[in-house]
């Protein structure tokens, strides 16, 4: 690639990691060192607050990048928002700064994905590599956490869902009633919608799958309401609006259709840091 110098290899390489560990001031204990030293296969590393998972997480990708000669552009780097993964970002260039001035080779990370995962599969949904003619798709409205509840909880919206899912008379007292609550608060169900709604678009099951699956009326009531808020999210001839869950949903429905979406997804691979 253009401008891109791939990384060899370097021989001894716990001997230089340890020197650049002592550069940086930084003692790994012993699990951090072998998690920042694995690179054949698959990692799940689980971690509390304070542990120390990023700084794991960068030395582990400096660890591939230097040592393991895996090119940026395979590496997929997450953070869950925007702004830690601007810190990652920057961290990373940091080290491989660092690491520049052992092994004297510039390290680019220009085409690297750093960013959420909801950031990499917009890429993934407007890469025109996965259209016919390799048009490129405009990217959808995308709905955060307090998008999506307003968006439900508009009382002419809300009233429109309901009424179209056949619920008769107090619905949100009804929706509130199927998770154990004793309320007709309109924010309860609402809540309770969304995280219905999430879980659905999380688990990829069609509202009817759902009401062959459903033992409660209102449950089943719900499944129509899901399918009209489903259809509601693509207004004809205007840009696609979608929430996080349903964006990573559509995002593996767009890989999919392509043969060659593994060749051209490869950072999500071994090589990929999650």
């Amino acid at each position: 690639m253009t401008g891109l110098i791939a990384p060899r290899a370097v021989d001894h390489r716990s001997l230089i990691i340890d020197h650049l560990w002592q550069e940086a001031g930084f003692t790994p204990n012993a699990a951090q060192r072998d998690a920042i030293l694995h690179g054949d296969g698959p990692l799940y590393l689980p971690a509390g607050p304070g542990s120390g998972k990023t700084r794991v997480l960068l030395w582990r990708t400096l660890n591939l990048i230097v040592f393991q000669g895996v090119p940026p552009e395979k590496i997929f780097l997450s953070t869950f928002t925007e702004k830690a993964a601007r810190q990652l970002k920057e961290g990373l260039r940091t080290l491989l700064g660092l690491a520049s001035n052992f092994t004297g080779q510039p390290y680019d990370i220009a085409q690297m994905c750093v960013g959420t995962m909801h950031s990499l599969c917009q890429r993934l949904m407007t890469d025109r590599r996965f259209y016919n003619e390799r048009q490129r798709r405009r990217s959808p409205v995308l709905l955060d956490d307090l998008g999506q509840y307003l968006y439900l909880y508009w009382r002419s919206r809300w009233d429109a869902l309901t009424d179209e899912a056949g619920f008769n008379g107090d619905a949100a007292r009804e929706i509130n009633a199927l998770f154990g609550g004793n309320s007709s608060s309109r924010h309860v169900a609402v809540t309770n919608v969304v995280s219905l709604f999430n879980r659905l678009s999380e688990e990829c099951l069609t509202p009817d799958q759902i009401v062959v699956m459903a033992d409660h009326p209102t449950l089943v009531a719900l499944a129509r309401m899901y399918a009209v808020y489903l259809n509601a999210l693509r207004p004809s001839g205007k840009p696609a609006i979608t929430d996080f869950a349903l964006l990573q949903q559509e995002a593996l429905e767009v890989r999919s259709k392509r043969n060659e979406s593994q060749t051209a997804c490869s950072i999500w691979g071994r090589e990929t840091i999650v």
